[in-house]
């Protein structure tokens, strides 16, 4: 990959006016690294920005869904069970710390030979046993106790399904794939707010199915689920997020029901911008068959974008040849079903917030999910600014290497530069040079 052609030595002539980034950017460099900054109102111009219920659904129904087991690729859209594969990893989050050694996050999935790993009717079970998690906590005020009961016909009539002894066979096999499924690797820790490696364990530690022994020695009259103890730990310390499980219950396509939680997932964690997936990374993580033209890719995926766009969840999407030629970048862009739950989930989560804490002030918007790879969003966004593909290499290289805040900080500048005509130069170099000044500039602020 070719590098942004500039002189370390011999400063872009446009970039001495730091001083003027500096003045228009007031005391945000000595802000904590962590803090978002978002690009200006410009970068939006083609997503919706006003917000009306009108056309949307307006029976909505939110249940709280925990967030590590949404990222993780533990269930694959697919309508059949997976043959001959039993492990799936996925990276959920690459990072330099702060030694400077370069981090890789990773968690896998492994199967029960016998059962084989979760697919998209396990997901609809899991989507209707958080259902009934939600009415428990609306009847008792809080999580319940272990285990939890949950009856077959109610698991049967929530995920959607008949009462036939086909899906009743269905539902034993559902309670056993989720206690005997490994997760090995990293996993998220809300408690502590960080990645605890090397962990291994399973979603539901122990199940006793209809008319099993309890441990009294009586037949068990319903099926009981024994959560494990850090799924109910990141319950507990809310690290959740409100899924419309009516809109859930709309798609029909596989892969439609795995986007759903994935997009709204990148968006949120964009706040509202486009979020951006390679199609190889796409196909790791769903288990897709990888194509190699463009016509079968959207053969592959189009059914299931157009039922998302049909539901005003997804507004549009793009396909990008990588500069590289070997791999596509679809870009998606929020639709207005995806805005209007934002609003709703923030006003309720507000309530709540005052209520728990007899606070009645503004409440802060929850933080970024650290948890999503940013780094295809990011990269789509310096390319629309600085419009070279041939430096991609060394992009990814500077977002490996520096926080998102800066980056953001150097794109707005190099996009307000361009606006002046003050790049003499080309784009990339602009935005290379201001970016490693920023970055230069943090280091010198840390020392004082």
């Amino acid at each position: 990959m070719n590098t942004p052609q500039h002189d370390d030595s011999q400063p872009e002539q446009n970039t001495e006016r730091l001083a003027d980034i500096l003045s228009r950017m007031g005391e945000r460099f000595s802000r904590d690294q962590q803090e978002q900054v978002s690009p200006p109102p410009e970068s939006d111009k083609n997503l919706p920005i006003a917000i009306s219920p009108a056309g949307l659904p307006v029976l909505t129904e939110y249940i709280p869904s925990e967030q590590f087991l949404e990222i993780s690729g533990f269930f694959t859209p697919s309508s059949k069970r997976i043959e001959h594969i039993y492990s799936k990893e996925k990276k959920l989050r690459e990072y330099t710390d702060a030694q400077g050694k370069r981090r890789i996050i990773k968690t896998r999935i492994s199967a029960n030979h016998d059962l084989g790993l979760p697919v998209t009717s396990d997901l609809d079970y899991y989507r209707a046993f958080l259902k009934i998690c939600d009415e428990l906590v609306d009847r008792d005020g809080r999580f319940p106790r272990m285990p939890i009961a949950v009856p077959t016909t109610k698991l049967l009539r929530y995920a959607g399904k008949n009462k036939a002894k086909q899906q009743r066979q269905e539902v034993w096999q559902w309670f056993k794939r989720m206690t005997l499924t490994g997760i090995e690797g990293a996993i998220y820790r809300a408690k502590k707010k960080d990645y605890d490696d090397g962990f291994v364990g399973t979603v539901f530690s122990q199940v006793i199915m209809t008319g099993d022994p309890m441990r009294n020695g009586q037949p068990a009259d319903t099926n009981y689920v024994w959560l494990s103890p850090w799924f109910l730990s990141n319950y507990y310390y809310r690290y959740t997020r409100p899924l419309d499980f009516t809109f859930y219950k709309q798609l029909r396509k596989p892969i439609a029901k795995s986007l759903y939680t994935l997009l709204e997932n990148g968006w949120y964690a964009s706040e509202g911008k486009q979020y951006a997936k390679s199609y190889h990374a796409l196909c790791e993580e769903f288990l897709l068959t990888h194509n190699r033209y463009i016509s079968d890719i959207k053969k592959q995926l189009d059914p299931s974008h157009k039922e998302l766009q049909n539901l005003g969840f997804l507004a549009k999407w793009e396909y990008h040849k990588t500069s590289k030629g070997d791999d596509y970048i679809i870009t998606y862009h929020p639709g207005k079903k995806f805005f209007y739950d934002q609003e709703e989930k923030e006003g309720r989560r507000e309530v709540a917030t005052r209520i728990d804490t007899g606070n009645h002030q503004e409440t802060k918007r929850f933080p970024q999910l650290d948890l999503i790879d940013r780094t295809n969003g990011l990269l789509s966004d310096i390319l629309t600014v600085c419009g070279d593909s041939h430096s991609e290499g060394s992009y990814r290289k500077l977002i490996a290497t520096h926080s998102e805040e800066l980056i953001r900080t150097a794109l707005s500048e190099t996009r307000q530069a361009k606006l002046e005509g003050r790049i003499l130069k080309s784009r990339g170099a602009y935005f290379t040079d201001t970016l490693k000044r920023l970055a230069e500039l943090r280091r010198q602020h840390a020392k004082v």
